[in-house]
């Protein structure tokens, strides 16, 4: 029961999550660009600290994002294929519906006026795998630290 019920929340984060990643494709070029902008100057103090003063840029901000965005999701279909019967393939199955996730993404961004990249896909399936990865990790140590 309590394995459901966590497997219900995974999916409604996921779906979240999902939500997120292609509403922000579905903005247009210019909304995307103010959007970037905003979270630039917020981050920029905390990001020269990495990458050095002046060196922020909205490239960078933005990618970071895609990134940041498909680690997150990562990190849920690693939890939560890791809950269904198949978690012997969980993270395989993560990793496929991550690039699934990714390529839509750059597709939607066809019909919103922004140039779909390749180079998008493999950052958004980097940040799924990294995520997935750790989690995997994370969760067989936790197990190796059951008495």
């Amino acid at each position: 029961m309590k394995q459901l019920r966590s497997k219900r929340i995974l999916t409604a984060v996921i779906l979240f999550t999902l939500a997120v990643i292609w509403g922000h494709s579905l903005l247009g070029r210019e909304a995307s660009s103010e959007e970037s902008s905003f979270v630039m100057d917020l981050l920029t103090p905390l990001l020269e600290v990495v990458v050095g003063k002046g060196n922020v840029t909205e490239h960078l901000v933005r990618k970071l994002a895609h990134f940041c965005e498909f680690f997150v999701y990562g990190i849920e279909l690693q939890l939560f294929f890791a809950l269904s019967k198949s978690r012997k393939n969980a993270f395989l199955l993560a990793l496929s519906h991550g690039l699934f996730t990714a390529l839509v993404d750059e597709t939607i961004q066809i019909f919103s006026g922004r140039g779909p990249m390749i180079q998008d896909v493999w950052l958004d399936f980097s940040g799924v795998a990294v995520g997935a990865l750790i989690t995997l990790a994370a969760t067989a140590l936790k197990k190796d630290k059951k008495p």
